[in-house]
């Protein structure tokens, strides 16, 4: 099973002690993608994360003052206070560092104020919370690795080789996500034209334990992303364990 460092022990109690209190926020990123591929007992390497990522689920955003006092109320539990490093606004998430009662900075958490999307239950431990569905996150990280993001965040490569080597995928519902968003992917130019430029910050990548040569790594995801890069309209369904594309009957 994928191990996990003290840190993200701790940032699934603040994910939990969050849930506990009725926060309405849906999890996202590193620590949701991490408990997809436990459940599917993939443990070929693993990606150390030190940040907690959210959307809000409520119906309208709260003023930064009462979110502040409402994750304080949850964090209490715990010894925990969430002070404010960054006010949420147009296109810019709730920024928030989690201190212990020494004012030592534990973690951070971001909460995106835009709407919240599809959600299931994830267990760790004893501890339960809704986060983003597989779908999901493996939407969002194609459409970066579509667009020059790729270079920003090439810790999405490692995410989708990992994903897609344990979890079904059907082409046509990761298009419906992207169409229910209005989201604009991109060409994928980055991905296929500039190899090296995208090695480079590849190897750059730092707290992953047994790391994926990157040739390796694009060559598993060059099959993997060819229906999205020629844009084909086949309902293809991506089966994990033969690393292939089937056409959905």
């Amino acid at each position: 099973m994928n191990r996990l460092t003290d840190s993200e022990k701790l940032m699934y109690d603040v994910m939990g002690a969050i849930a506990n209190s009725n926060v309405p926020v849906i999890y996202k990123g590193a620590m949701v993608t991490k408990l997809i591929l436990r459940e599917h007992d993939f443990d070929d390497f693993v990606r150390e994360t030190q940040d907690i990522d959210a959307s809000w689920a409520g119906a309208d955003p709260p003023p930064m003052e009462r979110l502040t006092a409402m994750l304080n109320n949850a964090l209490f539990v715990l010894g925990l206070t969430a002070v404010v490093k960054r006010e949420y606004g147009e296109k810019m998430s709730a920024g928030y560092k989690i201190v212990d009662s020494a004012g030592d900075v534990k973690l951070s958490i971001d909460i995106d104020m835009r709407a919240a999307v599809d959600s299931r239950t994830y267990q760790y431990g004893n501890v339960t919370f809704q986060g983003v569905t597989p779908d999901n996150v493996i939407a969002d990280k194609i459409s970066v690795i579509a667009s020059d993001k790729v270079f920003r965040r090439s810790k999405d490569l490692i995410d989708i080789y990992a994903l897609a080597h344990c979890v079904t995928v059907k082409i046509n519902d990761i298009r419906g996500l992207w169409e229910r968003e209005n989201r604009v992917v991109g060409d994928f130019n980055a991905f296929t034209n500039r190899r090296d430029e995208l090695r480079h910050s590849y190897e750059k990548l730092r707290r992953v334990d047994a790391k994926p040569e990157f040739d390796k790594l694009y060559a598993y995801l060059t099959n993997f992303l060819t229906p999205f890069i020629e844009a084909k309209i086949t309902a293809f369904v991506w089966d994990s364990k033969a690393s292939a594309w089937n056409i959905k009957t």
